[in-house]
């Protein structure tokens, strides 16, 4: 397989009607300089999504021993982050935009990767040996629910009713009680998993620089980081969901995983319409 032409380099644009283009094209693309706090850096999504945007949670700090939830994504800063969707907490209702502002880079290791699913799906569907994984991805019921979160039994591979394609990996994919096949079904997500972590292995590293952020359509690229040293790196994570998403879930919503079991809407969350809780 093929998969040296699945990692993304974001361009770094600084006009925002052009990053909303190279968003649609490429799935990702660096921004700035921006205010860089939590308060900026969902101001700046406000104006890069404008009337698109759905639902607006508050940001989460990610640093070594921070509010990002380690035993999920195995984020210890001397291991390499697998890369991965985010918002698995919400089950099939996840963000489809995820925004991540440097504070501070780490001096040494802590790039980012970016792995694009439909590259890695397509790389899949061109070898005859795997061309069955590639369809499965996308009939193949298996369970993603997280721990303690909102139950999902879905596709990997689905799509969100207007045509546009969800991909996903998370680390607690497996096949569900239901399947007919759970052998095969478990090979189908070990390729899945392997492909985008050999993709990753491939995929061109960057680093963002205090003042830049970058916009990731979550519904179609994997993101990870290489180990870094250096613990005063610090960026904040906004996720956010766009009027083309699935749908926004009815929970109280926060761009951090282990808030997502919890009832009720976050006060501090920006809804842009009083239809949306349970809009798909």
């Amino acid at each position: 397989m093929h998969f040296e032409s699945c990692g993304v380099l974001p361009r770094t644009v600084n006009d925002l009607q052009e990053a909303r283009t190279e968003l649609v094209k490429s799935g990702a693309v660096i921004c700035g300089p921006i205010d860089c706090t939590e308060a900026g850096t969902r101001a700046f999504a406000e104006k890069m999504f404008g009337d698109g945007l759905r639902a607006l949670p508050n940001g989460a700090r990610v640093f070594e021993g921070g509010e990002h939830d380690i035993t999920r994504v195995q984020a210890t800063n001397l291991k390499t982050t697998p890369c991965h969707t985010d918002g698995f907490a919400y089950g099939d209702l996840y963000p489809d935009f995820i925004l991540l502002s440097c504070v501070r880079e780490s001096k040494v290791g802590g790039e980012s990767i970016l792995v694009d699913g439909y590259k890695v799906l397509e790389a899949l569907a061109a070898d005859p040996e795997l061309a069955w994984a590639a369809i499965a991805l996308r009939e193949c019921l298996i369970d993603q629910t997280e721990t303690g979160m909102q139950t999902s039994l879905s596709p990997i591979c689905m799509d969100n009713g207007n045509g546009r394609i969800m991909v996903r990996r998370t680390l607690e994919q497996r096949p569900a009680e239901t399947s007919v096949d759970p052998e095969k079904d478990q090979l189908m997500i070990e390729l899945w998993h392997d492909s985008i972590d050999e993709a990753s292995t491939l995929a061109p590293k960057f680093k963002l620089l205090p003042g830049q952020v970058v916009i990731v359509d979550n519904y179609r690229l994997m993101h990870g980081r290489r180990p870094y040293e250096d613990l005063n790196r610090m960026l904040w994570r906004v996720w956010v969901w766009s009027d083309d998403c699935l749908g926004v879930p009815p929970l109280r919503l926060a761009s951090d995983t282990r808030y997502a079991s919890s009832r009720g809407q976050n006060s501090d969350t920006k809804m842009m319409s009083s239809n949306l809780l349970i809009s798909f």
